[in-house]
């Protein structure tokens, strides 16, 4: 059993693996890509995390790929329809990354209430400018969850301890017993101080929060992203944070490396380069949940398998 690992895993995670099959690692490849298409030929297994793509080309040169396994939540980094097509399991670990992202996801709402960001920089350099960073308190006010998964519901969770009133907007969820109000996107947009968007990216959820739906929040307003790129329009959530219309948090981007002339041309938003799952805990189970998730699908366990 061959098992190819393209993205830096943690050294428990390595001997987990090794305990499966013959490990063999491209994750510190110049050529990731080259290195990626040779090995494949004759791969069983493939782990990946967001960085590398596993499009259909290079499954057209899998010829014994039977697992491709996705450390991490999203998958749009995986050509679904083609692996499906040649009857490759696709399996993801959605479980592993959840509080990091909640908390990642607080700490851009707190800098963005509170200029932390802004008022850090002018510090250093050497501007002492109290006045000109007056901040909000988030206590009393609404958050708005965009998608009540997991992730959201651990937002939910802790904003709610710091005196939040909670809606979301998710069509697939019904009315919440989370004391969590469910209401319409619109009337989410419109009525939230801070929203948060927790979905999955898919036809239904690209460019979802676009130039209208940005026109409905109110002015001053918060918006964070820590699900994925693509979700926002970012040309026209630029535009309104230039001028002090929305003040946002990204930590995903439409195209990443983002082009950062554009993302850095206003001081209302805060960016982080895709660090959601960015802790030790996280790539750590992250790591662990793929390597059970392997060894269920070759056992005939297939409940982890999400294109089946």
């Amino acid at each position: 059993m061959k098992i190819l690992v393209c993205d830096n895993l943690e050294k428990k995670v390595i001997e987990k693996l090794s305990e499966l099959g013959e490990v063999t690692s491209i994750s510190d490849s110049k050529t990731k890509t080259e290195d990626l298409i040779s090995n494949i030929v004759d791969t069983d297994i493939v782990v990946i995390r967001s960085s590398t793509k596993i499009n259909k080309d290079i499954l057209q040169e899998a010829n014994k790929l039977k697992i491709i396994a996705r450390c991490g939540v999203g998958i749009d980094n995986i050509d679904i329809e083609e692996a499906t097509n040649k009857e490759i399991y696709v399996t993801n670990s959605p479980n592993a990354n959840i509080i990091s992202v909640a908390e990642l996801t607080i700490g851009l709402i707190i800098s963005a209430a509170r200029n932390i960001h802004t008022s850090n920089n002018s510090l250093k350099d050497k501007n002492w400018d109290r006045n000109k960073f007056l901040g909000t308190e988030l206590y009393k006010k609404q958050l708005g969850l965009i998608g009540f998964g997991k992730a959201a519901r651990e937002v939910a969770k802790r904003l709610t301890a710091f005196g939040m009133e909670i809606v979301f907007y998710d069509p697939y969820v019904e009315a919440s017993e989370d004391e969590a109000n469910k209401v319409e996107l619109d009337e989410l947009l419109k009525t939230s101080d801070v929203i948060s968007i927790h979905v999955v990216k898919n036809e239904e959820t690209k460019n979802m929060i676009n130039d209208e739906k940005l026109n409905l929040i109110k002015k001053g307003g918060i918006l964070v992203n820590t699900s994925r790129g693509g979700i926002v329009d970012e040309v026209a959530l630029f535009q309104r944070s230039s001028d002090d219309v929305i003040f946002a948090g990204l930590d995903v981007f439409s195209k990443e490396p983002p082009d950062i002339n554009k993302t850095f041309s206003t001081s209302n938003i805060v960016t982080t380069p895709h660090l959601g799952a960015s802790t030790q805990e996280a790539q750590l189970r992250a790591g662990l949940e793929i390597v059970q998730n392997i060894s269920d699908i070759l056992n005939g366990e297939l409940s982890s398998v999400i294109n089946i």
